[in-house]
């Protein structure tokens, strides 16, 4: 056992010493092919995007509320026509006078020369007038000269107006409807003397 151990070691050593030798002696190219096998594993990740449709069908009941403000612009034209009536009162106190006749027809009577106004008389009512002259000369007739005039006493304003001239004796004058008031004659004469008489005719 010992014998084959040695000779195997001296069998090694003489290989190792002869090929060490043959090797400076006569050289050879030793061509050396190393294949490496190299083994990875890979772990991937997979992403899947996925689309997923769904159709439900949902029984609702919707409630809605709503405000609702209505805006009503209403233009109107209203033409108006107003009658505006208008009083005013005027209170005037008067004091009327009333001057008696002398009979229920004879208005006045009176008398004189030259220039003069009878007094007052009042008619009631719209009547028609009789004035009666009666003339005296004092001086040649064709010098006598005589006028009257039917005034108004409250506003100094004639009437009716009569004349006469170059005569003497009885002259008859007419007013027709004179209104109601309050009246008295002035009389303007020259170169005689008069009497007058005022009647209201019937």
């Amino acid at each position: 056992m010992k014998f084959n151990v040695l000779t195997a070691i001296l069998i090694i050593v003489g290989l190792i010493i002869g090929v060490g030798v043959g090797a400076i002696a006569f050289p050879q190219t030793i061509t050396s092919t190393q294949t490496l096998t190299e083994t990875r594993t890979l772990t991937e990740k997979v992403i899947e995007k996925m689309t997923e449709t769904k159709t439900e069908t949902f029984s609702t009941t919707l409630y809605s509320t709503r405000t609702l403000t209505t805006r009503e612009t209403s233009t109107s034209t209203v033409t108006k026509t107003t009658t505006s009536i208008s009083f005013s009162f005027l209170t005037i106190t008067l004091t009327r006078r009333v001057y008696p006749s002398e009979t229920e027809t004879v208005l006045i009577t009176d008398s004189g020369s030259g220039n003069k106004d009878t007094r007052p008389f009042t008619l009631n009512e719209t009547s028609d007038l009789k004035i009666t002259i009666k003339i005296y000369p004092t001086a040649d007739l064709k010098y006598v000269l005589l006028s009257w005039f039917l005034y108004i006493p409250e506003i100094e304003k004639w009437v009716k107006q009569g004349s006469t001239s170059q005569e003497s004796g009885t002259i008859e004058f007419y007013a027709a409807r004179i209104p109601a008031g309050n009246y008295y004659v002035k009389v303007i004469s020259a170169n005689c003397k008069w009497e007058i008489k005022v009647e209201k005719i019937a």
